[in-house]
């Protein structure tokens, strides 16, 4: 499979350039294990919606022209979020396509439908966010088609009053191709909602945040970095016998780091986390992200690690090599010192006879919202 990514560029040092970098980097980061090239469209003389359409028709003729199997349009001032390419690729359609707020109004995604009458029906945050999108719909930002679409010769073009990402979705549908917009791929929208902010966005709707979700997410919103099948989720860890994630039924999964959470300071009501942290190279990290993206409570799992326990030998013996730390109860009782706006309760769970799994509850002293 071979990715063409463009960027459609208009005029030398307009407002669009000085994103570049951020656009690209982010774009990267959602195509580690994909072959693909970003080509960035040289300057055109059109300006404002033609000199987008122009742009945009001559990524398609790159496409075509070179043997490219997918084109994978991300606007000049968008920055994707690192599941964008995952989730619109595991849609299976011709067009999938990524949602970004308006410039003027970051509860509003540009995203709807338009009948054919020309009439435009833009949908509430609500009925986009976390949802799966169809049937004469259309979005902005970033849009992952197939080629056997450009090779049936829908282009992008202008009409006075309707956008040109709308008429191509319109234009998709009406010839028979299948388009959906996923609402787990929430964009930036440079310069007012750069990522984390459009990210931030969906928790006010949304109370529990599942960190190393796994198998069996928790949260409304659900968090992991291995969707792929992972030695760190397997009994004996020096085996890899696990599955991948079905992440298209976990609700509002986002892929990433657990020390690098991609959303907003106190987005969330409640954290929750189950062994996850003795995985991680930098725990006291994790506590940190933890407080900063929650309002209100955080709950955390781990293996009992001290050494006085038979749990606690075998669970850091050999089966386990992907158990970095081990942490124990008075580990975590200094390290939560560092967050004094919290009170913390530090237990241990004996539901196995031993006290094989420490319980780390935290409740934030002063809540805000």
């Amino acid at each position: 499979m071979r990715v063409l990514v463009g960027v459609p560029s208009l005029r030398e040092g307009d407002r669009f350039s000085s994103y570049r970098e951020d656009v690209l980097s982010c774009i990267k980061k959602a195509l580690v294990g994909i072959e693909y090239v970003i080509f960035v469209t040289p300057p055109t003389i059109l300006r404002d919606i033609p000199g987008i359409v122009d742009r945009e028709n001559l990524l398609i003729d790159k496409c075509v022209g070179e043997g490219f199997d997918y084109l994978w349009i991300v606007q000049a001032d968008v920055e994707v979020p690192i599941n964008a390419f995952e989730n619109l690729l595991g849609l299976g359609v011709d067009v999938a396509l990524g949602v970004v707020p308006r410039h003027d109004d970051i509860g509003a995604f540009i995203c709807g439908f338009m009948d054919e009458q020309k009439k435009v029906w833009y949908l509430p945050r609500q009925a986009i966010a976390g949802q799966i999108v169809s049937g004469w719909v259309f979005a902005s930002g970033c849009i992952l088609i197939k080629r056997r679409v450009l090779e049936a010769g829908i282009r992008f073009r202008c009409e006075q009053g309707v956008g040109e990402d709308i008429l191509f979705a319109f234009d998709v549908q009406s010839s028979g191709f299948e388009a959906k917009v996923d609402g787990h791929v929430v964009c930036g929208h440079l310069p007012e909602w750069p990522l984390h902010s459009a990210l931030g966005v969906m928790a006010p709707s949304y109370g529990l945040l599942d960190v190393g979700c796994g198998h069996r997410p928790k949260g409304d919103v659900n968090v992991d970095l291995y969707p792929e099948a992972s030695a760190h989720r397997s009994a004996d860890q020096r085996v890899n016998d696990d599955v991948a994630l079905h992440v298209h039924e976990i609700p509002n999964f986002v892929k990433a780091k657990a020390q690098n959470l991609p959303f907003r300071d106190r987005a969330f009501r409640k954290l929750y986390s189950w062994h996850l942290i003795e995985h991680l190279p930098n725990p006291e990290l994790f506590l940190e992200e933890a407080t900063r993206v929650t309002n209100n409570t955080i709950i955390i799992f781990c293996p009992n690690g001290d050494p006085n326990w038979a749990y606690g030998r075998e669970a850091y013996g050999e089966t386990k090599p992907l158990h970095v730390y081990r942490l124990t109860r008075e580990w975590f009782e200094e390290k939560l010192k560092a967050f004094p706006g919290w009170d913390w309760s530090v237990t241990f769970s004996n539901s196995q006879g031993d006290p094989w799994e420490i319980f780390v509850e935290g409740e934030r002293r002063v809540l805000v919202g």
